[in-house]
């Protein structure tokens, strides 16, 4: 087909030129032998969790960027080069964020103990609904969790670890499994705008799912901020079962016998990685501040926070 014919379909379609983003596309490359790199990383310091995290973002936006050209081509090759303006829109805005985890994947191979200018666990980018979607970019949608799944959800099977981070993986594994199902059964020829806007919300669901899944893999101890996030999104009170992150000074620190060890000062963990340090109790005005360390703690609940040592075991 000649290059006037493919401009002219694509146009009456109202499709835009993916020739730009294919040259970038070309550019982010490297996030697939960083990916390598990262399945062969050894360890669990805060570095090395830390890169295979920035390297599954690369990766991952590279993937979903890629197969949704890719697709969109072979789906139809007489328009090949052009794909509806709201797929163009979430490619491009994934592409633009791929040169910069990779970057953060590099300094911290070189210096695994760099900080980096991020805010964890990432997202995606939002889809912009230039036009009603077409059922080519739902199948292209769902090509894409297809290439990337398979990945998270070996990763969560494999998993071991603290019960409470291994039952958050599968919860997200299960919301994920959950969204991808509804389009499974709702994904046909001849649906109506409405339908393939529903279906469009619930894929761009599980892949976003997909998306967290790999980081909270990567650094189990984001799952603390995921659960707290989400609890934010659905709006529920949290009153048992809370996290290090929503507790506030004043809340009251029990040992495990339930004496008394004192009130809440501050807690000092890594806001980055979402892992607990230490807390910080004060127990009297004429009183030296008491450490609590990470290990020491049992349970925090509503207010409250109980130790699993007694307050004599406390480091002194």
């Amino acid at each position: 087909m000649s290059t006037l014919l493919r401009w002219v379909r694509s146009t009456l379609r109202g499709e835009a030129s993916a020739a730009d983003l294919s040259a970038r596309l070309r550019g982010g490359s490297i996030a697939y032998s960083l990916a390598e790199e990262a399945e062969a990383a050894t360890g669990d310091e805060r570095g090395v969790q830390l890169f295979r995290l920035c390297a599954w973002n690369a990766f991952a936006l590279q993937t979903i960027a890629g197969r949704l050209i890719e697709v969109d081509a072979q789906r139809d090759p007489g328009t090949a080069g052009y794909v509806p303006r709201s797929t163009l829109r979430f490619a491009s805005d994934c592409v633009d964020e791929v040169p910069r985890w990779i970057r953060n994947a590099r300094v911290l191979q070189g210096d695994p103990t760099a900080r980096i200018a991020a805010e964890l666990p990432a997202r995606l980018p939002k889809w912009h609904l230039e036009a009603p979607t077409t059922l080519g970019e739902l199948e292209c949608l769902r090509a894409v969790y297809d290439a990337l799944a398979p990945r998270v959800e070996s990763g969560v099977e494999a998993y071991v670890g603290p019960p409470r981070i291994s039952a958050d993986l599968r919860r997200t594994r299960a919301e994920m499994s959950n969204a991808a199902d509804f389009v499974e059964a709702v994904l046909r020829p001849g649906l109506g705008p409405a339908d393939r806007g529903e279906v469009r919300w619930r894929l761009l669901d599980a892949l976003g799912r997909v998306y967290l899944l790999g980081q909270l893999l990567a650094v189990p101890t984001l799952c603390e901020a995921a659960r707290v996030e989400q609890e934010r999104q659905e709006g529920l009170r949290t009153t048992t079962g809370a996290s290090w992150l929503q507790v506030e000074p004043g809340w009251l620190v029990l040992d495990c016998e339930g004496e008394r060890v004192g009130l809440v000062e501050r807690t000092v963990g890594d806001r980055l990685t979402c892992e607990l340090e230490r807390i910080d109790v004060t127990a009297g005005v004429d009183t030296a501040t008491v450490c609590v360390p990470s290990s020491a703690v049992a349970t925090i609940d509503l207010g409250e926070i109980r130790l699993a040592v007694s307050r004599q075991e406390l480091p002194r």
